[in-house]
């Protein structure tokens, strides 16, 4: 009789076991990628398009819009190209500059920077000056930016749009004027500039 309820409880031991074992397994699936439609192949000049700037949404002829939105330079060439699915940004989002070079490529989800986002100049050597990282709207991920001239201007680390981690910025003849870590709301280095910096009218705007 003892031998038989000790087997019954190895038993519900073993299975409750088995459970916890599988939703642990379960819980580290990554989860499913979820499902883009692919944007239609149509393109409509930017300025026939409606943009709600409140609710962020692109219409044509008062309908959410699906394809991209084109605008061209005084010379036909093109200027812009941005994908656009159900209303919002979706995928690139490029611009050239009039002598055909390219000028900006974003990446976007559902009306949201999510990706790379890149700045280069107009200039013969076509000089990268930011290469940003985002997740879902917010800056997230190493954050770089460089003098016109080519010369590093800072590099920031920033988790969903606050520091954490290292940074450090960068005077024209490459010396460190910021050099710090930020670590549980904490600064462990030196500081002496906001390392601020952002995009205005899709220039690049420097702040020291």
């Amino acid at each position: 009789m003892k031998s038989h309820i000790s087997f019954l409880f190895l038993l519900c031991v073993l299975i409750v076991s088995c459970s916890d074992q599988q939703k642990e397994n379960t819980d580290q699936l990554p989860p499913s990628l979820e499902m883009v439609e692919e944007i239609p192949d149509r393109f409509v000049n930017r300025s026939l398009l409606n943009y709600d700037n409140k609710i962020s949404l692109w219409y044509l002829d008062h309908e959410l819009y699906s394809g991209y939105a084109v605008s061209y330079h005084p010379d036909s060439t093109l200027k812009e190209k941005i994908g656009i699915l159900k209303g919002r940004k979706q995928h690139q989002a490029i611009s050239w500059y009039a002598n055909g070079i390219l000028k900006q490529l974003a990446n976007y989800h559902k009306g949201k920077l999510h990706g790379e986002k890149k700045l280069w100049l107009s200039d013969s050597s076509h000089t990268l000056v930011t290469h940003l990282n985002y997740h879902s709207g917010k800056a997230h991920g190493e954050q770089k930016q460089w003098y016109p001239t080519g010369e590093p201007y800072k590099i920031l680390n920033l988790n969903m749009g606050k520091e954490e981690g290292m940074q450090r910025a960068f005077r024209k003849n490459g010396g460190l004027y910021a050099n710090y870590e930020l670590r549980n709301g904490r600064i462990f280095g030196l500081k002496k500039a906001a390392l601020c910096y952002g995009l205005e009218d899709e220039n690049i705007n420097y702040e020291k």
